[in-house]
């Protein structure tokens, strides 16, 4: 796993993909490519749990992918970079962000590049 140094990581990595009954989609945006084909069916799914947490599932196994949070500024205030197997959640604590709305950025070295916004109220 690495992590770049000037951004905390607050990512946690959870097997139990059915553990979460209440949550809100983030709809993701982009561009597709994973190792084996263009696809035009997302092999991430986003969701926000309340004000506490984001989720990013992966339903394929991928050898590196980049999650990063962005807040209004432009300024990562999370990162989570890993290869991931399928059906891996990885969530993140958001219970401490600042009012606002934030961008979650997925990329892999394939081309893989989707965004999706999400608001912490």
């Amino acid at each position: 796993m690495s992590i770049l140094a000037a951004c905390p990581m607050k990512a946690n990595v959870s097997s139990n993909v059915f553990r979460v009954e209440d949550k809100k989609d983030i709809d993701l945006k982009g561009d597709m490519e994973d190792e084996r084909e263009k696809s035009l069916v997302l092999p991430f799914k986003a969701f926000q749990v309340d004000n506490a947490e984001i989720c990013v599932m992966s339903y394929n196994v991928h050898s590196a992918v980049t999650m990063r949070i962005i807040d209004v500024n432009g300024i990562t205030v999370d990162v989570y970079s890993s290869s991931l197997t399928s059906q891996q959640i990885i969530s993140f604590d958001i219970s401490n962000y600042p009012n606002g709305a934030y961008t979650l950025v997925i990329s892999t070295p394939q081309g893989t590049y989707l965004t999706g916004v999400f608001d912490v109220n």
